[in-house]
């Protein structure tokens, strides 16, 4: 157990055995929000990076990189836009969480 800093909300809380990246609220609010994203994502062929994602979801930039971190989406392989953004491409059908 250590004292983390949440990567989603930037609230410090204390980790349990497995080193939670993001703090118990958070992952209850992206749980609620990655089927809405995953569906956004599949429904749609275009490539998008995080900050295009965020925008065109209304999203914070963290809390698509907190969906990354939780293992719900993950990189496109060996390719970065010009903006030097890697896309995010994958949408898991499972809850890691």
């Amino acid at each position: 157990m250590a004292l983390i800093v949440c990567k989603s909300c930037k609230k410090a809380f204390i980790s349990g055995p497995k080193e939670e990246e993001v703090c118990s609220d958070c992952v209850a609010r992206l749980n609620e929000l990655y089927p809405s994203v995953r569906n956004f994502l599949r429904n749609h062929d275009e490539v998008f990076t995080v900050k295009s994602l965020s925008k065109t979801m209304g999203l914070a930039p963290e809390e698509v990189e907190s969906l990354v971190s939780m293992g719900l989406l993950e990189y496109r392989e060996n390719r970065k836009e010009e903006s030097g953004d890697k896309p995010v491409f994958y949408a898991r059908s499972r809850h890691k969480y």
